[in-house]
């Protein structure tokens, strides 16, 4: 059914050979309805998650978290019921025939073939199951523009109605402050104690977060370009032993020059990477400063530690 056991029809086979069919068949189907079960379930509980982290206006989204613990401990659940069922029906019965049936035995290719077969659907199983997980993973990733912009609408709302408690004249709040605050009244000098909303002071929680999304495309060519250099050397690498047993001249010159050629590329990406990622950081740190002035000191400080580590 499955393409196994793909033998000729007059060659003999073995009388256990239909039990491991059936086991494979049986394997096929469970595995088939686990799937059918992670995706009705993800796709029903990704909305739900992000309906809930958008109204949840708890600082540390503490009722979104335990809804996604019990959605992710729902999802490993059925992980588990594969891995299980794998060891109990698939490992199980191929350890009993590769034990009872010898390895030169024209018959012993059968096991292995059992084995390998239902390995591979396991393994095609645990992508669907990463796809999913990646997909719930994905929920907690909050709208911090939208966020921020709260933030400043709040601002917008609150710095012309700030009054001194001695003379009551009205005090123009400047910025955005992250801490409580003394501010001075310009018509009697009396310290007024100004205190930030919890929307405000999350300013300074979400401020990196905000800058990391908005300079993500150039973490992402950072990326990009850092990888290129493990590729290019298992290119290089392969070329290498693939020369080993080359008698062809031309034919070797050829291979050779190709690895000067990577090699070329590599050291390129080995020097370019490093500065792709200063160019990321630096922009970074200036939306983070933006975001925040008053940590902008902090802030730089931070940004010329991580240069001394490039």
């Amino acid at each position: 059914m499955f393409g196994l056991f793909n033998k000729q029809k007059d060659e003999a086979l073995p009388e256990w050979y239909s039990e491991l069919q059936q086991s494979q068949e049986r394997w096929f189907n469970f595995l088939e309805k686990l799937e059918a079960k992670l995706e009705e379930f993800a796709t029903a509980a990704i909305p739900e998650l992000k309906e809930i982290l958008q109204n949840d206006d708890d600082l540390y989204k503490r009722a979104f978290h335990r809804v996604y613990s019990g959605v992710n401990g729902q999802l490993s659940n059925i992980r588990e019921k594969a891995r299980v069922t794998y060891e109990e029906k698939i490992i199980a019965v191929y350890s009993h025939y590769s034990s009872q049936i010898s390895v030169l035995s024209k018959h012993h290719n059968l096991v292995s073939d059992f084995r390998n077969v239902c390995s591979d659907r396991h393994n095609d199983f645990e992508d669907q199951y990463e796809y999913w997980r990646n997909q719930i993973e994905k929920t907690q990733e909050r709208d911090l523009e939208m966020e921020y912009k709260k933030i400043l609408d709040e601002f917008e709302a609150i710095k012309n109605k700030f009054n001194c408690t001695q003379c009551g004249g009205n005090i123009e709040i400047e910025k955005i402050f992250l801490i409580e605050t003394y501010i001075q009244c310009p018509y009697c000098n009396t310290q007024n104690t100004f205190a930030p909303s919890t929307q405000a002071r999350n300013l300074q929680n979400i401020a990196r977060g905000l800058a990391e999304q908005r300079t993500a495309h150039l973490y992402e060519a950072f990326e990009i370009e850092n990888n290129k250099e493990r590729e290019l050397y298992h290119q290089r690498h392969e070329l290498s032993l693939s020369k080993i047993h080359e008698s062809d001249k031309k034919v070797l010159n050829q291979i050779l020059a190709k690895m000067d050629e990577l090699e070329e590329q590599r050291q390129f990406v080995i020097k370019n990477a490093p500065k792709l990622h200063q160019i990321y950081l630096r922009a970074m740190y200036d939306e983070w400063n933006k975001i925040t002035p008053d940590l902008k000191e902090h802030n730089e400080k931070m940004y010329q530690n991580q240069l001394q580590h490039l």
